[in-house]
């Protein structure tokens, strides 16, 4: 099992072999402003390390955007509608799985997008309920003002489709099938040098940034320790680079609505 000093020493080998570990940060579920989404930002702007809200649409109320409008390295993406399981009994939940039809997923989706568009930051990134969703759904998105996509694990490629980016998530600190609390250092950190050295491997995208998912409403006091030590060890070492959502997906700068010209 994975500790800090092996985290210290991955990193180093990216420094040995002239690299950076891009990094980036996504807490899912984000409705309100509450103690626990203080913390989070809180953490975020002590740290220097910018953080990406997923939030849910139906639920969002009139706290978020001042909050946000706060916190210049916090942005905001569109995690569902509702989060609200729709797959038949005995099948793990989905929201937009394949048992709904396409054009009221969209229409739901185009609904969510015009209730968040306007927050501080938002960016037209569908985050994907409980992680996964019908791939065949994934080119129709930009229909509903969506452009990018994050799940869980490796992405298979940066483009699933015209006109839409790919970037997941790596890193789950949650215990959601045991204590459903923090999971421990060692097992976060074996999820994160997983990923790590996949990447300085070459046996996937090494371009893909390596993602940290939390989940403020549900962390206990371990969560949140295992959350302060990551970010102060990754920030102050010199092979790292946390990015904002806006450059996880986007290094180009050529986010939908953007041209070459404008960014330049």
């Amino acid at each position: 099992m994975a500790d800090w000093a092996d985290l210290g020493a991955e990193l180093d080998a990216w420094r040995a072999d002239g690299r950076i570990a891009t990094l980036w940060w996504r807490d899912d579920d984000a409705t309100r402003e509450t103690p626990a989404l203080a913390h989070l930002l809180n953490l975020s702007q002590r740290h220097e390390v910018p953080v990406a809200l997923a939030v849910i649409p139906r639920d969002a109320d009139a706290t978020l955007a001042p909050l946000l409008a706060g916190c210049r390295q916090v942005f905001a993406l569109q995690h569902g509608f509702a989060h609200a399981n729709h797959a038949p009994e005995g099948v793990r939940q989905e929201e937009y799985g394949p048992h709904r039809p396409r054009a009221a997923m969209l229409a739901e989706l185009a609904r969510g997008w015009l209730r968040i568009a306007d927050l501080p930051r938002a960016l037209p990134v569908l985050v994907a309920p409980w992680n996964r969703m019908d791939p065949d759904l994934v080119a129709y998105l930009p229909e509903a003002g969506l452009h990018a996509v994050s799940t869980l694990g490796p992405r298979p490629s940066r483009d699933p489709a015209p006109g839409v980016r790919c970037v997941n998530v790596h890193v789950d600190i949650m215990d959601w099938h045991g204590s459903g609390g923090f999971i421990g250092d060692a097992t976060a950190l074996d999820q994160v040098l997983d990923h790590l050295r996949a990447r300085r491997a070459g046996a996937v995208d090494a371009d893909e940034p390596t993602g940290l998912m939390t989940h403020h409403g549900f962390h206990d006091d371990g969560c949140w320790g295992f959350i302060d030590r990551f970010l102060d060890v990754t920030r102050n070492h010199r092979a790292v680079r946390w990015l904002g959502s806006d450059i996880a997906f986007w290094p180009d700068n050529l986010m939908p609505g953007r041209t070459a010209e404008a960014v330049g």
